[in-house]
């Protein structure tokens, strides 16, 4: 593996309107408070039967004590009776139920109490988590999406690391990282200039102008469906359908490994660009460098004529995934 093989397959800068980061988080939350829950109530279960013994148990102490309470205030004093009144009751509470209430069994009747009124926080918080989670994600991913934007991302990041390592280990003659560079940009390029045709393509056969502004709203609802139409289409081809696009590019991969990178190339990120909204390569030095890493791994301080290997993938003006940089000589 090159340098960059220790990068995590999701970039941190990676935020939730764009792929929804945050919402594997919150789900994740989310899961924990019910596994919670579900623990929570089998500790009820278990302590069911003894629960309800001890409550029969105290509304006896409770009936012995109303009755002593309201009991004349001249028996209380008799002398002749030898045992008190609440001698009495808790000699008949213990004919009743032998062994007695004891002091472990009143602290076990708390904590069921307590466990109860955690189980009431649990779930008005677990309302309050779906609440916020509903408003923040509107558009969350759907997670049985083969070619939602965490799936095609982990793809992209499998492409950088694993499918390139490999390309640059099976060359006969050592790939540099210039010929690489070029030969990704070169790809890329391709990648969107065949969407750019097809979609134009199909404008013309509706007859809607490329530059009539009337039909703006339009024409993105129209988009929408043209890249979710577009998506399968570019999912489901194989080989041939993007050996046209590595002709197009003018690239002309020489060993079996070198076709299988190439199209790999062209499917992902045709698979990015399909995205609602598209993520698309940046090929600008000038971005802030907080969205650059070195091959490397070297501090910016250190770079000397730095050069794209790969691009930075931004979905609008936010950034997605970093660029990856190496030193020119």
């Amino acid at each position: 593996m090159t340098a960059e093989g220790g990068r995590q397959t999701f970039d941190t800068l990676w935020q939730p309107s764009a792929c929804g980061d945050k919402t594997s988080r919150l789900e994740a939350l989310y899961h924990d408070l019910i596994e919670r829950l579900v623990q929570v109530e089998n500790e009820i279960n278990k302590k069911r039967v003894w629960s309800e013994s001890v409550d029969t148990r105290l509304q006896f102490l409770e009936s012995c004590h109303r009755q002593h309470a309201i009991s004349d205030h001249d028996k209380r004093q008799e002398t002749s009776n030898p045992d008190p009144p609440y001698q009495e009751g808790h000699r008949s509470y213990q004919e009743a139920f032998p062994g007695g209430l004891t002091q472990k069994e009143l602290q076990e009747k708390e904590e069921y109490k307590k466990l109860k009124e955690k189980i009431k926080d649990l779930e008005a918080r677990n309302k309050e988590l779906l609440s916020k989670v509903m408003g923040m994600h509107k558009h969350s991913e759907n997670m049985n999406d083969p070619l939602r934007l965490s799936a095609v991302l982990q793809m992209y990041e499998m492409l950088r690391l694993r499918e390139w390592e490999k390309l640059r280990s099976s060359t006969a003659s050592y790939l540099s990282y210039k010929t690489g560079s070029s030969i990704i940009k070169k790809l890329f390029d391709a990648c969107e200039k065949d969407i750019q045709q097809r979609t134009r393509n199909i404008f013309e056969v509706l007859d809607i102008p490329p530059s009539n502004d009337a039909m703006t709203d339009s024409k993105q609802g129209m988009m929408q469906e043209i890249r979710n139409i577009f998506r399968c289409s570019y999912y489901q081809n194989h080989s041939e359908f993007y050996s046209k696009i590595v002709m197009q590019a003018d690239v002309d991969p020489k060993t079996a490994i070198q076709r299988q990178f190439t199209l790999q190339c062209c499917k992902i990120y045709c698979l990015l660009l399909l995205q609602d909204p598209p993520v698309k390569a940046v090929w600008n030095l000038q971005e802030t460098l907080q969205y650059l890493e070195h091959v490397d791994k070297k501090d910016w301080e250190h770079w000397r004529k730095p050069a794209f290997l790969w691009p930075i993938m931004k979905c609008g003006e936010q950034v997605i995934v970093k660029g990856v940089v190496w030193d020119e000589k």
